[in-house]
Formats: structure tokens, C-alpha cells, sequence
């Protein structure tokens, strides 16, 4: 087992600015594992997950001289690897069924075509939410669009972990029963709507 060393996590972000590649591999160490708890949630595919996961460190280590010590280095992670997920979500194009487009269609309206599907998905999604209890609304938008742990959200709304667990699944079953298959569309719509 690694042993972790007692630098703090800004100190180990300077280093890694400065090209440390041992203050790298202990931040890498010290995230890893969450980060791809984090990316699991949203593709459901372990190997995908892990390779965003993996596509984003080596970004941080590609732009490392442009991080910022001062700022938390794992919300910079989450976000990076939120955005990513989106962005694989977007290249996939998977937020609406074009295979019944014709090919005229596809060449002068299929902008058009995606972005009619894009907001009946979006109001349905909306309508989804709507129907969930307040408290779940939180916790899904908490958890699932700002990227918080369930401690962090148990803790900013002063319940259980297993409540937060518990409301995180609720959401997810909202999704499924009302045939929403990929649930990472959903964190794209609402990250659309909401940043």
C-alpha cells in the first residue's frame, strides 16, 4: 500500500507546476479512486469511465504549468472530468434517434432535426425533476450536476448519507421508469440549462 506523504495539496500542486513528477503521482494517488467512483456514475461502463479518468490526468500533466495552487485541485478535477463526459456525450449524438432522418434532411436540417429533439428531451427531463420531491431535486442537482461527494451533500443539507443515497437512487429510478435509457444524457441537459 502507498504510503501518503504529508504534503498539502496546494504544495503538491506547486510542485507538479514545477514538473514534479512524484508531487504528480501522489496527487494522482490521493483522486484516483474518486474520480473514478465520479465518472462510473455518469457512463455506467468502468472502461469507459476509466479511460476519461485517465485522458484527464494526463491533461493536468500536459497543462500542469497553468494550474492554480490557490484553488482546490480536486473540484478542478471534477470539473474536468464532468466536461469531458459531456463532450463524449455530445460526440456520440446520442441525445436523439436520427436514424430515420432521410438523407436530404441530413444534409440542409439536421442541425434543426437535433435541436427539436434536444428541447422535447429537455422538457421531458424537466418534467421528470418537476415531479420529485423538493429535497430530491437537491440532492439529484447537487450530486449529479455540481459534482458534490454524498458527504459533502449530507453535510450542506444536513441529512444522512444513506438519505442522500437513497434520494440519489429514487432520482435515478425516476429516469429509468420513464424510459430515459442513458442517464448521462440527463446530466448534459441539465448541465446545459443550469451553467
Amino acid at each position: 500500500m502507498r504510503k501518503p506523504s504529508q504534503h498539502k495539496e496546494a504544495e503538491l500542486v506547486l510542485l507538479l507546476k514545477q514538473g514534479d513528477k512524484s508531487a504528480f503521482e501522489e496527487l494522482y494517488h490521493r483522486y484516483i479512486d474518486r474520480m473514478l467512483t465520479f465518472a462510473s456514475s455518469f457512463l455506467f461502463n468502468p472502461l469507459e469511465a476509466e479511460e476519461v479518468v485517465q485522458i484527464v490526468f494526463i491533461a493536468v500533466w500536459d497543462n500542469r504549468k497553468n494550474l492554480d495552487p490557490s484553488k482546490p485541485f480536486s473540484a478542478y478535477l471534477f470539473r474536468s472530468i464532468k466536461n469531458r463526459i459531456l463532450n463524449r456525450i455530445r460526440d456520440q449524438k446520442k441525445m436523439c434517434d436520427l436514424s430515420n432522418v432521410s438523407e436530404e434532411k441530413s444534409l440542409y436540417g439536421l442541425d434543426i432535426e437535433r435541436e427539436i429533439c434536444l428541447k422535447e428531451t429537455t422538457r421531458e427531463a424537466l418534467a421528470i425533476v418537476s415531479k420529485m420531491p423538493k429535497i430530491q431535486q437537491k440532492v439529484f442537482i447537487l450530486s449529479k450536476v455540481d459534482g458534490f461527494s454524498n458527504s459533502e451533500i449530507a453535510e450542506k443539507l444536513t441529512i444522512s448519507m444513506r438519505t442522500v443515497e437513497h434520494h440519489i437512487y429514487k432520482a435515478k429510478k425516476s429516469f429509468k421508469v420513464n424510459n430515459f435509457e442513458k442517464f448521462g444524457v440527463i446530466i448534459l441537459i441539465f448541465n446545459e440549462i443550469l451553467l
